[in-house]
């Protein structure tokens, strides 16, 4: 379900630590 993908992608964004959203963000990037 691509709505949970994004939800579950929030949840990690907004929790995560400033380092794993960067990481995260390089990766969104790269797809």
């Amino acid at each position: 379900n691509f709505h949970l993908f994004i939800k579950e992608c929030e949840f990690r964004f907004n929790y995560g630590t400033p380092s794993q959203k960067l990481k995260t963000l390089r990766k969104w990037c790269e797809i």
